[in-house]
């Protein structure tokens, strides 16, 4: 079923308090906390996308689940471009007087920077590099700098701290973490293992009771075969959405 744009905006998640769709609290975790948690589920978005990668089919990266939902290392993409714009975010607002941030263009930059033909190694590798860049232009921070507004575009131009600039920017990879790894458990072979061997056959040779002799008579017990393995179905643990819409923004 292809996703309506209706449906992408009516299932946008939120700015502040608290995301279902992904677990993400707004108003919980202090600053060295929240910086801990993005570097390490950007980790993980760039693992995934790594493992997938070197996977038998190299190409369930670059396949959407749905035409209007973005493939793994679309998301990948994405994900290294936010860590990106929001550090040079942090820097503007310390050296600018209420800035007015310049859009992100997430959209426009999916097509203007084939996002689908990257290296899928190299976006991995800068992914996690940006990261910790991130982080540690976020770290530092003091208490009367986190305080400090511009203007941000998304869901609509307002000011914002740069405490929910940080914030903002941990929801964006903990959603995104969720997305890559639910659409890569729709799009991946499923690995089937090896079959197990049959049981060796008992020995139908032995002698029974002598002549005469009382006592139960002897079977073999039947040969049955292992139970069938396949692939356990579903998705994450945890389950997920229906389907995956392009998520947060840092428009």
């Amino acid at each position: 079923m292809e996703i309506s744009r209706e449906w992408q905006l009516s299932e946008r998640p939120p700015v502040d308090g608290y995301c279902e769709q992904c677990g993400f609290n707004y108003d919980t975790g202090d600053l060295q906390g929240t910086v801990t948690l993005l570097i390490r589920q950007s980790a993980d978005c760039s693992m995934a996308l790594t493992k997938a990668a070197a996977g038998p089919d190299q190409s369930v990266v670059r396949l959407r689940p749905e035409p209007e939902v973005w493939s793994a290392i679309e998301y990948a993409c994405h994900v290294r471009d936010v860590l990106e714009v929001q550090r040079l975010r942090i820097a503007q607002c310390l050296a600018e007087d209420r800035p007015v941030y310049a859009p992100m263009d997430r959209t426009g930059r999916v097509k203007q920077e084939k996002y689908e033909t990257q290296d899928p190694a190299e976006v991995a590798a800068a992914l996690v590099r940006n990261a910790r860049e991130f982080g540690a232009a976020a770290r530092v921070l003091q208490p009367h700098e986190l305080g400090k507004l511009g203007l941000y575009n998304y869901p609509v131009r307002a000011p914002r701290t740069l405490g929910w600039i940080i914030r903002h920017t941990a929801h964006e990879i903990q959603h995104h973490r969720h997305d890559i790894i639910e659409i890569l458990a729709k799009v991946e072979p499923p690995i089937v293992p090896k079959p197990k061997p049959e049981p060796a056959p008992e020995d139908e040779s032995a002698e029974g009771p002598q002549d005469g002799a009382e006592g139960p008579a002897t079977a073999g017990p039947a040969a049955a075969g292992p139970a069938a393995d396949g692939p356990a179905a579903g998705g994450p643990a945890g389950g997920g959405s229906a389907e995956v819409g392009e998520g947060v923004s840092v428009d």
